[in-house]
């Protein structure tokens, strides 16, 4: 550290002094600095006194606020994760237990009263699982999906899952990427049945409002916007057709750039050409560089006739899809409404006054009838879930055809008999499974043996009868229905042939009357649940039914297989989280060590600098105190 000279020849003294005075300034100033950093242990206050460590410095910041709040995540994450790894064992130990009391309850060593005292115990164990299915933590539901709301409830049907199928979600790493900490009951419980699956193609309409981005277009595999060329005899032109949005935006663009001659429409499927002699013999569309979007409108391709209908646009099935846009605009007729059976409910759903798809699903899913209605992932086709546990749902006709138009009858002509009475299917026998007499007093063997589906059987029946029986699907309800067509004293009947269970099996056991036998319906949906489980463990004790009491062991360990792989996995996770965790945490010391060394101050280095600037100061006013000291020849001078 120098002293600064103020003993300049031939000057003023005025300029000394003002010379001194600097000096000694910048050496107070140094000292100032010097003596805040020791004070803060900070090397700067302000970013101006060290522009370059301070844009270090608060790039560090950052990086550290983002990991604390990583932290912070990981820290709920890792705390609700144990809050469902205990939530989910305790259901499994009360599975377990209730699995063992089956077991005991299937036994030759209980008596009737001893079953039916068990059963108080299963239904405590109902109350247990739905509270646990209840656990909060952090005044959340754990097993509520999204939605936030009380996920069971145990009303008079069973036990109903108000839940959804989300998982809360979170960002749990430094490089923003998110993963679920929370199982819906959905998923852990299976809280919701296999689904009635459309079985029909609604095929919407395409429309001007139709977007883009839901078409899957003429080759199924969505429409790649870009520049397609179109042809005439006397004319070329090139049409942009990306950044449209709408079929409509699609429709303007072609409609104000095709040459001369040639117009398009928009036909229910697709796009329509139009070439009149302006335009000459042909006209050619072909793609730009190699792009697609010609062939994905199905445009590709010559043609000379009058007009061309492009390929089938294919739009999905979306919420705002209209009613009347369906079937290729043809519509479907929903007056007659369908019925919903849920255990001890059943709800008619009217849909007067509906526009859209999302119109219809409300009804259905507001009818209080325990279902969740919704569009399937296919995008073609509707499917509807039972919420209630321990009930079958079934979806019927209410005197029309509404819910086999819309691909919803539970009970129709392409249901497998293989998945009939909950899976057990349609036996059949060698030889015939079913005799009929008419009322003309004929007899009717069906053979029933090699037939797949519902349909089949109804073929099969009605070939046998040629034209004395009809059969089919029921109207009104859900089954099948054998009619007797003749006339005559006889008593027309159904019975079983060869000792064939297929007549039980569909449903037809029952009594004809008036020349008609109405089946039940044998494909009932049912949620395939603990909580089912332990309803039918619970019903079979109480009627002291061995049969009944079976099948709820063979769902027991079903659903307890099911529960543990879902188990495992939120392990398998929290596993991950805890080392994610664990690494964030030594990213965090190892990024406050570097801020560390940019901001603090080396306490070393900063009193060796504070001896040297006060050696400096003291030396100045030495000097000072022998170069200014005045006389009279100063002022003389």
């Amino acid at each position: 550290m120098a002293v600064t000279a103020i003993n300049l020849p031939r000057v003023s003294q005025n300029l000394r002094a003002f010379n001194l005075l600097e000096s000694l300034r910048a050496n107070q100033a140094g000292l100032y600095r010097v003596q805040t950093s020791l004070a803060t242990g900070l090397r700067f206050l302000q970013p101006s006194e060290d522009p370059l460590r301070a844009a270090s410095a608060s790039s560090l910041d950052r990086q550290l606020a983002w990991m604390n709040q990583v932290q912070s995540n990981l820290g709920k994450v890792n705390t609700t994760l144990n809050e469902v790894d205990t939530a989910t064992q305790e259901a499994l130990d009360l599975l377990s237990e209730a699995q063992a009391l089956a077991v005991q309850a299937t036994g030759d060593t209980l008596s009737t009263e001893e079953r039916q005292a068990l059963a108080t115990v299963v239904d405590s164990m109902i109350d247990r699982l739905i509270t646990v299915g209840n656990r909060k933590h952090l005044n959340t539901y754990l097993f509520s999906g999204l939605q936030g709301a009380l996920p069971f409830e145990r009303t008079a049907s069973g036990v109903i899952y108000r839940g959804d199928a989300g998982r809360m979600e979170t960002i749990v790493d430094t490089d923003l990427a998110e993963s679920s900490f929370t199982i819906s009951g959905l998923e852990f419980f299976n809280a919701v049945s296999a689904e009635v699956r459309g079985f029909v193609d609604l095929d919407p309409a395409v429309t001007a409002q139709t977007r883009v981005c839901d078409l899957n277009g003429a080759l199924g595999r969505g429409v790649q916007l870009g520049r397609i060329v179109v042809s005439t005899d006397t004319e070329t032109v090139e049409i942009d057709l990306r950044g449209a949005a709408t079929v409509g935006d699609l429709l303007d663009r072609l409609s104000a750039s095709l040459p001369t001659g040639v117009t398009v429409e928009l036909g229910p499927r697709g796009f329509v050409l139009t070439r009149d002699p302006a335009a000459g013999e042909q006209v050619t569309i072909r793609e730009v560089g190699g792009g697609r979007t010609a062939t994905d409108l199905g445009l590709e391709g010559s043609f000379t006739a009058r007009s061309r209908t492009g390929g089938d646009l294919d739009p999905r099935l979306t919420a705002m899809t209209r009613i009347a846009d369906l079937r290729a605009g043809t519509g479907i007729d929903l007056n007659s409404g369908l019925v919903i059976r849920n255990g001890g409910q059943a709800a008619t759903v009217r849909f007067d006054g509906v526009e859209t798809i999302e119109d219809m699903l409300n009804r259905i899913n507001e009818a209080d009838a325990g279902v969740w209605a919704r569009l399937a992932d296919d995008g073609r086709t509707l499917t509807v879930q039972s919420r209630v546990s321990g009930s079958d749902l079934s979806i019927e006709e209410n005197g029309g055809l509404v819910a086999t138009a819309l691909g919803l009858r539970s009970l129709h002509g392409g249901t497998r008999l293989s998945a009939l009475n909950g899976g057990r299917g349609v036996q059949t026998a060698t030889g015939g499974d079913l005799r009929i007499t008419t009322a003309d007093r004929r007899v009717i063997n069906v053979a029933l043996e090699g037939a797949t589906t519902i349909q089949d059987v109804l073929d099969r029946i009605n070939s046998a009868g040629r034209g004395a029986i009809t059969a089919g699907l029921v109207r009104q309800g859900n089954g099948l229905f054998i009619a007797d067509n003749t006339v005559g004293a006889g008593t027309f009947t159904v019975e079983a042939l060869n000792y064939s269970t297929a007549l039980a099996d569909l449903g037809l056991d029952a009594s004809a009357t008036g020349g008609r036998l109405t089946g039940q319906d044998v494909n009932p949906l049912r949620v395939d649940s603990p909580f089912t489980a332990l309803l039918e463990l619970h019903d079979g004790m109480q009627r002291d039914d061995r049969a009944a009491l079976s099948e709820a062991g063979e769902r027991l360990d079903r659903v307890i297989r099911n529960m543990q792989e879902r188990q495992g996995e939120m392990a398998s996770r929290a596993r991950v989280m805890a080392e994610r965790a664990e690494r964030v945490e030594a990213e965090i010391t190892a990024t406050t060590a570097l801020s560390s060394e940019v901001r603090d101050v080396d306490f070393a280095e900063s009193i060796v600098r504070f001896q040297q600037l006060q050696t400096a100061l003291e030396a100045n006013l030495s000097t000072a105190l022998r170069i200014l000291n005045l006389s009279v020849l100063n002022y003389l001078t």
